[in-house]
């Protein structure tokens, strides 16, 4: 067999079968597809009652789909891509608690507000250059959140001139603020605001560094409280509230690792390392796993959802609990039906509905299966195939 077909092999060597009968099943309640083009989703985010989801494409346009009472989907609005060539997204994000006014940022260095219910830009927020004795920054931003209460912004930047920039803007007054400058040596990869306080962030970077910060200081010596050394470039900061109520956060590493960490005083409350997280999703290939995102539920309970980076192999998809006191991994849901590689996804914890999407340009919405019945999927939004039926070229 040639390279692609051993890979596909070795996938799919059979897991234990007494570990892949207890996964809770999970099927397609609906899915669409966002472009006839090969397009990627990249980034998407869902507003605070996850009645509307916004779908970042690699080509910087944006899909806005309404998600109803049963997980179906249906089209809202669609923001075009940039005119520049080679511009992609950096994220999507819902501003305040409600599902009309989203932030797009693209790599072409611009942070932009829509108002949904007009489709129209209501600002855009950039580094203003070298005005007023500011050093200049990259032209190129890397991601961005915004803080609980919607009224800043933190935009990461590329390294350039050996310096990498967290810059913040007022969304309200539409006018930048400052800069930190210091305390990240590579390419800022992740910026994540706490979802309750919005004076704290956390900071990920190419450098290996996770920083955290009480924004409300002004010098950037006096904001940074904790720094935790992952030793990895970064790719994916998320913060969690474990059974205890305390803050953990959870860091994806480019190299597929998973850190889980208390950032009140710095100390791991887990790590697991590529091949750990292979069989704790019943998989036998470390080097076909692809760790998408780390979810959690209110009761405290953390979980990853990874899969495979082949193409061969793509059906693979599980979810597994992270179970911080045995220090383990315990598989907890298998999703039948998947076509793509998964690039990132959202939980309604409400509906215990997961939504995906990934390099086959396809929004997935799962719920858990019922009946032992595979759920019946709105196939008319998604584009499966050519067509076989001959139809005439006017």
């Amino acid at each position: 067999p040639n390279a692609l077909e051993q890979c596909q092999i070795v996938d799919r060597r059979p897991s234990p079968a007494q570990k892949l009968a207890k996964l809770r099943q999970m099927a397609p309640v609906d899915e669409a597809s966002v472009s006839l083009q090969k397009e990627y989703i990249l980034k998407m985010d869902a507003d605070r009652a996850f009645g509307r989801i916004a779908v970042g494409l690699s080509s910087s346009a944006v899909h806005v789909y309404n998600v109803d009472a049963a997980g179906g989907l249906a089209n809202f609005c669609f923001l075009p891509p940039s005119e520049s060539r080679g511009v992609g997204i950096c994220g999507v994000k819902f501003l305040d608690e409600g599902p009309d006014n989203l932030l797009v940022g693209t790599t072409d260095g611009y942070v932009k507000l829509f108002d949904l219910r007009v489709r129209g830009e209501q600002a855009r927020f950039r580094h203003p250059g070298t005005t007023n004795g500011l050093p200049a920054v990259p032209d190129t931003v890397t991601c961005f959140d915004s803080n609980a209460n919607g009224r800043l912004l933190c935009v990461g930047t590329e390294l350039r001139n050996k310096m990498v920039h967290l810059l913040f803007f007022d969304v309200r007054e539409r006018c930048f603020m400052g800069q930190y400058e210091e305390s990240h040596a590579q390419d800022i990869s992740a910026v994540r605001f706490h979802p309750r306080n919005p004076d704290k962030l956390i900071t990920g970077s190419v450098d290996g560094l996770v920083n955290q910060f009480d924004v409300h200081q002004v010098e950037e010596d006096d904001a940074l409280e904790h720094t935790v050394n992952i030793e990895s470039s970064i790719s994916r900061l998320e913060w969690h509230r474990n059974a205890a109520g305390k803050d953990v956060v959870s860091c994806i590493t480019d190299i597929v690792e998973l850190h889980l960490f208390d950032c009140e005083d710095e100390q791991s409350v887990g790590d697991f390392d590529r091949e750990q997280i292979t069989a704790g999703i019943c998989r036998t290939d470390p080097d076909n796993c692809n760790l998408v995102a780390v979810h959690s539920r209110s009761d405290g309970e953390v979980f990853l959802l990874a899969g495979s980076n082949c193409d061969l192999c793509v059906d693979i998809l599980r979810t597994a609990s992270v179970d911080t006191s045995k220090l383990a991994l315990e598989p907890r849901s298998d999703f039948h039906g998947n076509r793509q590689i998964v690039r990132d996804s959202l939980y309604d914890e409400k509906r215990d509905l997961l939504v995906t999407g990934g390099e086959g340009g396809i929004v997935t919405v799962w719920g858990p299966q019922v009946g032992g019945a595979t759920s019946q999927v709105k196939t008319s939004k998604v584009k499966t195939g050519r067509d076989k039926r001959k139809v005439a070229p006017y």
